[in-house]
């Protein structure tokens, strides 16, 4: 397991790390396939990190994006200029199937983890080739989440279903905020702050 938490004091810090998570994705692998959670608690995110590209400019011709369930606001994402062929938007798991036949993997995957303590495809019981993802970032932030983040810092990686194979995967990054961290124990909240980690 390689799972690292950062925690940061606000969901503005945590909007910004996840944000320069994506940029860095896409520059440094101009053929990246994202996985984007379509989640309320994401849209600043989203902001920023096309705020990021606008910033410091990337080829993202090649690029190919597909959502994550629909909870949220996704059309910031638009002016990126991804090509359409490219742009999935429906936030099923077929359209993440379709983009996985020309391509090996997702690259990067960003999900969220609220209240209800579900990860992945809210439709589906096998998120198979999302978690199967060179990287996941997880975020999660205010006090509705806390419950959720424990669970998962606290999940077995040999149970079946749960966040067993998150647990298990190679590279995970949970991002969250103070509140959002509020139910780990004192001396795992002081090691995964943003200063230490």
């Amino acid at each position: 397991m390689a799972m690292n938490f950062k925690i940061f004091n606000d969901k503005e810090a945590v909007s910004a790390y996840a944000a320069d998570l994506l940029r860095k994705q896409v520059h440094s692998n101009k053929n990246s396939v994202l996985a984007l959670e379509n989640h309320k608690d994401l849209e600043w995110t989203y902001e920023k990190f096309v705020g990021e590209i606008k910033r410091y400019p990337a080829d993202l011709s090649q690029v190919y994006i597909t959502t994550v369930n629909n909870d949220g606001d996704i059309s910031i994402l638009n002016k990126l200029s991804i090509p359409s062929g490219q742009f999935y938007t429906d936030g099923k798991e077929g359209s993440l199937e379709h983009i996985l036949k020309d391509k090996k993997a997702v690259n990067l995957a960003l999900l969220y983890l609220d209240k209800d303590s579900k990860l992945g495809f809210t439709q589906s019981i096998n998120n198979e080739l999302l978690f199967g993802a060179r990287e996941i970032v997880i975020a999660a932030s205010g006090k509705e989440s806390a419950e959720a983040v424990k669970d998962l810092y606290n999940a077995s990686e040999n149970n079946a279903g749960g966040y067993s194979s998150v647990k298990s995967h190679r590279m995970v990054t949970v991002v969250l905020d103070t509140e959002a961290a509020a139910e780990l124990d004192e001396d795992i909240k002081e090691y995964y702050s943003y200063k230490f980690a």
